[in-house]
């Protein structure tokens, strides 16, 4: 296995008014054990972070600033995938801090090959104070390597610290920007791309040695929010790919769904927040497989005939 230069590699990172926790995030990866050949920032903001629209290049990593109105992660990240200049994409989001080895570590772990992925642990950051803010849930902890082909029963492709041949991505379609933070969705841009690579041939390498470090930041009265957000998301992932010619994803949507009930039915009493939590989940993911199913899945077909 050869290990790709650091130099061979864009990092790609998306933004909606979090401007200092953006800054760090750009910093943590510049003052990496090794950096990358460029940082490539798209930023949806109302308003252009100044510091970041005003830096060139450091450490021989160049350091280019997208300000855009568009709107959508999904849509952000493939503007930032079309914006690339290097073959190798990685993508992390900005409200993380990268560990000094974790670039060189991701790298390391990509074999050759335009069907690839790499991807890493998300661990959770330090609390910094903000002991009134939702834990990050985003997170991967699965501490040994691993090896993933064709569809899994479960995500294993994170929607941040994870490294793709950005030609390979876009042949797909890129993202699908019905999906993902800023839509009428919400979430599930990551489940996505992640199903429909697998079911295209790549082989997913999980690295444990690639660590990044995600931050507690929403106030936790969001919580609500998040959890209707995620369940939509995951409701219309599952209607746009369950069906008769893919019953295992029609499995795993039965299983996440009973599952979540289950639990919701064990500690109903001796913990009726999290049994609620699971219980708009739910209802979040019936409310977005059928907003899916009657507004994309039909008006696909009204536009084929």
């Amino acid at each position: 296995m050869r290990t790709p230069p650091a130099r061979d590699a864009s990092v790609v990172i998306c933004s909606r008014d979090r401007p200092q926790l953006l800054l760090d995030t750009v910093r943590s990866v510049l003052e990496g054990d090794a950096v990358p050949a460029e940082v490539v920032v798209v930023d949806q903001s109302d308003s252009p972070v100044v510091e970041l629209a005003s830096m060139r290049a450091v450490r021989n990593c160049v350091v280019r600033y997208l300000h855009c109105r568009e709107s959508g992660l999904s849509r952000a990240r493939n503007i930032g995938l079309r914006a690339a200049a290097c073959d190798i994409a990685i993508l992390i989001d900005d409200d993380m801090l990268v560990e000094a080895s974790w670039l060189a570590a991701l790298l390391d772990g990509l074999p050759e090959g335009s069907h690839c992925v790499a991807t890493g642990r998300v661990l959770p950051a330090a609390e910094e104070g903000r002991g009134g803010s939702i834990p990050p849930a985003a997170l991967v902890t699965r501490d040994t390597p691993a090896i993933y082909r064709g569809p899994q029963p479960m995500d294993v492709v994170p929607g941040a610290n994870v490294a793709l041949r950005r030609e390979f991505v876009l042949a797909l379609g890129g993202y699908d920007e019905r999906l993902g933070a800023g839509t009428r969705f919400g979430s599930a841009d990551d489940n996505d791309i992640g199903h429909r690579l697998l079911l295209a041939g790549a082989e997913v390498h999980h690295v444990p040695g690639a660590v990044v470090l995600h931050r507690a930041w929403r106030p936790r009265g969001e919580l609500v929010g998040l959890r209707w957000r995620y369940g939509r998301g995951k409701g219309a992932f599952y209607a746009k790919h369950a069906g008769l010619r893919d019953r295992r994803l029609l499995q795993r949507a039965a299983n996440d769904v009973a599952g979540r009930l289950r639990r919701a039915a064990r500690v109903a009493l001796r913990n009726p927040r999290s049994a609620a939590g699971d219980l708009l989940t739910v209802a979040g993911i019936a409310s977005g497989a059928l907003d899916w199913l009657l507004r994309e899945r039909l008006a696909g077909t009204l536009r084929r005939r």
